[in-house]
């Protein structure tokens, strides 16, 4: 997340730090890649995703004791959307560092879509997340304490 705001105020305020900032970002996003093949907790690994993805016809009662799923499907895809979109807006801003891309307005704007649409799912799936906590939180007293 705080690449991401990084990101959006460089973009407008300091080219250098912007692109210091891209850098960043994509290093975090190989880091990532990385820990899904070597990670040992099971909810890491890409095979998880995958398991989740092909899972649309599961019972939604498996894999989590209390009846909830431990991502589902809809978690799955977006937190594989996320990986994508940020792929996609490293690979477009690392493409306007390159002679030929430079200027190039299609190239800008295929970044600068790249990038909102980023920003976009990224406040949809916190969003998701504040909404799930907020439905399944405990409530102070229901138990009697």
């Amino acid at each position: 997340m705080l690449i991401l705001l990084l990101a959006w105020w460089s973009g407008s305020n300091d080219e250098e730090w912007h692109e210091w900032v891209g850098y960043g970002a994509l290093a975090l996003l190989g880091l990532r890649i990385l820990i899904g093949f070597g990670s040992r907790h099971p909810h890491a690994r890409w095979g998880f995703f995958l398991h989740q993805l092909v899972a649309f016809r599961r019972s939604p009662s498996t894999g989590h004791p209390n009846g909830r799923p431990v991502l589902g499907p809809l978690g799955a895809f977006s937190a594989m959307m996320l990986l994508l979109l940020m792929t996609a807006t490293a690979v477009t801003g690392w493409m306007l560092t390159l002679e030929q891309f430079v200027g190039e307005d299609a190239a800008e704007d295929r970044h600068y879509w790249a990038f909102n649409l980023t920003l976009a799912w990224t406040a949809l799936h916190v969003l998701t997340h504040v909404v799930h906590w907020l439905k399944h939180r405990p409530v102070l007293g229901a138990d009697g304490t």
